[in-house]
């Protein structure tokens, strides 16, 4: 198959979705298919070769408060005509900002059928991001979604001729959205903040173009559907390469516990910490290694400071990928209190070697790690709970070793090859299905 893929965030940035993405292609090309990459320009980065992978990169710019996130905002007319060149079965859009908005005005344009993935929780993100407020384009944001002018264009004949129009052929998004999308007389001028109800409207808005959304848990699926999503939802994980992963065999207490990820605020790993902090007051003997870098790692270490327990929390830093799940293996558990972890690949990785998971009863974790018998799962935000959590996990070997082995287990069914032999499965039935004109069965 020829496959185009369209992402707001590719290599060299780090995080799960680029993970997912550089990883189902590079087992997609080797499986003979053919894909374009339609991703932003990160400096002077410049690809590697990959037999059956093209990558287009569009010039982007970096948020203020987020240097390593780039946005791009191309001519809708170049990225059509870029699609349309390489004739491809099918476009796979994996995020819902600019490029992924673009690349899905481009399918619709070009009939063509169209994959989404949804990978982070709206909602929650959006209010954390503030992406009105970054980037400028707040009163543009709000008149958007309330006007629902996106909405008519994308359900007339209008998309057509603004493709064919020479007037955009070298204009931008931001030129388009001005014209388009901006000034209309019944727009309500107000700048309200990106509540739950605005973050759904523009989810719905986005996913309901798809012929199938995917998302890499159950739980997700169930939120798409029940907050209005009418597409076609599956659920497929992101899946992780099991062989990379070194396996931990003795369970004796190391004392060591680890938090891996992006350090941003949403991630509320200012929680772990301060429930770190408790558990060694009530007599803990362990340390924290906090794994990742992002805009709250300041905070976390004048936090830790705070607190008093600099000397037991490491911040290491980025640590590269192939580098930390050889090295899970030494820590007694994983802990987090993220609560928006759609499905989380560090914790996948993690439990592959072998570690039981502290976690929080928010979003997919807690189908991922099942309380109990992989992990133990708290309310978000309970300091105190996770503090105990951390207490009995490092007081009891028998029950690390137990929750370990069985964290183990549960992650099999996300091996990778598994997980991309089934989304080429979802592909063909996408494709066929739209050329038959008919409905993609989830």
């Amino acid at each position: 198959m020829r496959i185009v893929i369209v992402t707001d965030t590719y290599v060299p940035e780090v995080n799960g979705v680029v993970t997912a993405i550089a990883t189902h292609t590079r087992l997609l090309a080797e499986r003979g298919h053919e894909i374009l990459i339609i991703a932003p320009r990160y400096g002077e980065h410049v690809d590697e070769p990959q037999r059956g992978v093209r990558i287009e990169r569009y010039p982007a710019f970096s948020f203020v408060t987020n240097k390593a996130t780039r946005v791009a905002l191309p001519a809708i007319a170049s990225v059509t005509r870029k699609i349309k060149a390489f004739d491809p079965d099918l476009v796979h859009v994996h995020t819902p900002l600019s490029l992924g908005v673009v690349g899905l005005l481009a399918a619709k344009a070009l009939r063509l059928p169209i994959v989404q993935t949804y990978h982070t929780y709206i909602p929650d993100f959006m209010q954390y991001l503030e992406i009105s407020r970054l980037l400028g384009i707040d009163t543009l944001q709000e008149r958007v979604v309330n006007s629902l002018v996106f909405e008519r264009v994308l359900e007339s004949g209008l998309w057509q001729r603004i493709v064919k129009s020479r007037a955009l052929i070298e204009t931008g998004l931001d030129d388009f959205a001005e014209a388009w999308l901006g000034i209309t007389a019944d727009v309500n001028q107000s700048t309200p903040e990106l509540t739950a109800r605005l973050a759904w409207r523009y989810t719905r808005l986005l996913y309901n173009r798809s012929d199938l959304v995917l998302t890499p848990s159950v739980t997700l699926k169930r939120e798409l559907m029940r907050h209005g999503v009418t597409a076609p939802v599956d659920h497929l994980s992101n899946g992780i390469d099991l062989a990379l992963v070194r396996v931990k065999e003795s369970y004796a207490r190391s004392g060591r516990l680890v938090h891996a990820g992006r350090l941003g605020y949403e991630k509320n790993v200012d929680v772990v910490v301060k429930a770190f902090a408790r558990a060694l007051a009530h007599g803990v003997d362990a340390t924290l290694d906090v794994v990742g870098d992002g805009p709250a790692r300041d905070s976390l270490e004048r936090l830790a400071s705070r607190l008093g327990i600099e000397g037991r929390v490491r911040f290491l830093g980025f640590v590269a990928r192939d580098e930390l799940v050889q090295r899970y293996w030494e820590y007694d558990a994983f802990v987090t209190a993220s609560t928006i972890e759609t499905q989380g690949i560090v914790l996948l990785e993690a439990m592959a070697s072998g570690l039981p998971v502290i976690g929080v009863r928010a979003l997919a974790i807690p189908e991922i790690v099942r309380t109990g018998r992989s992990g133990i799962v708290v309310a978000p935000g309970d300091v105190q709970s996770l503090a105990r959590a951390i207490e009995r996990l490092e007081s009891d070997d028998a029950l690390r070793e137990r929750m370990g082995r069985a964290a183990r287990g549960d992650v099999q069914r996300h091996e990778i090859g598994l997980v991309v032999s089934e989304l080429e499965e979802l592909y063909r039935q996408t494709a066929a299905a739209a050329g038959a004109g008919l409905p993609v069965e989830a």
